[in-house]
């Protein structure tokens, strides 16, 4: 008795000599090919059928489609497009697609978005005002939302001729006028009793005027000295040009910089700015205009004070446009000289 095993199968059979074994090796070889061969054209024909299945699926899913199913297509679209262009969706994103259908869900429930008329749309709009009791400029964004959605619906799926959402007018928001700091402000917020690293943070922010996604995002070799010992954040992780940019340390922040840890934080980026705000709002008042970001107003602010002669200079610290000069510096100049701009940032004084 002899067995053989080739790959899932096992063939058992017996012989009377070494040349009758031999030879029934071989036909057992050449009948496990031709089982293989069949095998190869019953799966391919099963998988043709279990396509077919799928679509026949499909087609009746998109008849039928439901804002529920639709997230889902959605959202599995959106990450198959970000694998293909390695581009990074931030999780605040996918919260706030979820967030949207979750109203769309509530209020439509298994409604047919085939049959969603604009008048619908428009009632889940009003809806979303009087029930839900959202602001005009909440409400707009999700609107926006709803009409991102049904875009893919009409342009992805096919299964909608016009974008009704799309048709909805905007809902008119109140223009909100920023405030700075005052005086008193940035007196109390440095005199509060942060910890060390909280109050570094403010510090930091205050005297250099990055946005906190700039600061949460540099690294110790950001860190940089140039030809003439004049220490800068090397910002080159923006999402354009303008925001690439050199800016000189501060000269009362410079020691205590170059003794911080970065990153600087490791939490995600959405918890380290609702961190910073919490501590903020320790002595600012929460319900005021007033933010992280206002940091970054109060130091533009005060370049601009210090010298109205050198926008273009104090433009290019922040990483604002410049228009068309922009093209001139960034071809030519390769921007303006650091000590330039170590002096317009030294001048900056909260005392």
């Amino acid at each position: 008795m002899y067995t053989m095993e080739l790959g899932d199968y096992k063939y058992i059979f017996e012989y009377d000599n070494f040349e009758d074994l031999k030879e029934q090796m071989a036909l057992t070889k050449a009948t496990h090919k031709e089982i293989l061969e069949e095998e190869a054209k019953y799966n391919k024909v099963n998988n043709a059928i279990e396509i077919q299945k799928e679509n026949n699926k499909l087609k009746f899913d998109l008849k039928e489609m439901t804002f529920a199913q639709l997230e889902v297509k959605f959202v599995a679209h959106v990450k198959e497009s970000v694998e293909e262009t390695n581009k990074v969706l931030k999780d605040a994103s996918y919260k706030a697609y979820a967030n949207t259908f979750n109203k769309l869900k509530r209020y439509f429930d298994n409604e047919n978005i085939v049959n969603v008329s604009y008048e619908r749309f428009k009632a889940f709009r009003n809806y979303l005002r009087n029930e839900e009791k959202l602001s005009n400029r909440s409400i707009n964004g999700h609107m926006n939302y709803v009409a991102m959605f049904l875009e893919f619906a009409r342009e992805n799926l096919k299964i909608i001729d016009t974008n009704e959402a799309k048709r909805v007018s905007s809902l008119k928001e109140p223009k909100i006028e920023k405030e700075n700091f005052t005086k008193e402000d940035i007196k109390n917020i440095f005199d509060y009793n942060f910890s060390d690293y909280h109050k570094n943070i403010f510090k930091v922010l205050a005297h250099s005027g990055m946005r906190i996604s700039e600061l949460y995002n540099l690294t110790s070799e950001d860190i940089k000295k140039d030809e003439n010992n004049i220490y800068f954040f090397n910002l080159d992780e923006a999402k354009t040009e303008n925001g690439n940019r050199k800016i000189p340390i501060h000269k009362d922040i410079l020691e205590m910089v170059l003794n911080t840890s970065f990153p600087i934080s490791s939490k995600s980026i959405n918890a380290f700015n609702k961190e910073m705000l919490r501590q903020l709002y320790k002595v600012i008042d929460k319900n005021s205009s007033k933010s992280i970001h206002t940091f970054r107003a109060n130091f533009i602010s005060e370049c601009i004070n210090n010298f109205p002669d050198r926008i273009n200079i104090i433009q290019e610290i922040n990483g604002h446009s410049q228009g068309t000069k922009s093209i001139t510096i960034d071809r030519y100049a390769k921007g303006f000289n650091m000590k330039l701009k170590k002096e317009i940032v030294d001048s900056v004084n909260y005392n």
